[in-house]
């Protein structure tokens, strides 16, 4: 997917999380019961961007925690798009069943990582 066709702001965001669950919807293929190592690159309020090194089928979801200042939430993502990039799959996901008190979690999270990033700079 190609930057002009996002709706919301992407911010590079790199962390780490554990997918403990993926839920294939291909009724072809078996699930493999293994968690997915998750590198987070970019986050927005939509969605995610990540790297991992398992093939993704689009419409899958992902089942995840975030975490910020001591808070975890369980998220749900469904893959938008995966491709294969040098040894690893790059995906877009996109949140669902978002509640209020979900959208304000990303707020905070989005918004601190951006002052975090603000300070990294000004300290360069």
């Amino acid at each position: 997917m190609s930057d002009n066709s996002r709706k919301r702001l992407r911010v590079d965001y790199k962390d780490r999380v554990l997918c403990y669950k993926h839920i294939i919807t291909s009724a072809n293929i078996k699930p493999d019961p293994a968690p997915i190592r998750i590198l987070i690159k970019d986050i927005s309020y939509s969605g995610l961007g990540i790297v991992c090194n398992r093939d993704l089928g689009r419409g899958d979801y992902l089942i995840f925690n975030l975490e910020s200042h001591g808070i975890v939430k369980e998220f749900m993502v469904e893959v938008r798009w995966c491709k294969y990039s040098d040894g690893l799959y790059e995906s877009g996901l996109q949140f669902t069943n978002l509640t209020k008190e979900m959208i304000l979690f990303l707020d905070s999270l989005i918004k601190s990582h951006q002052m975090r990033q603000a300070r990294v700079g000004r300290s360069k």
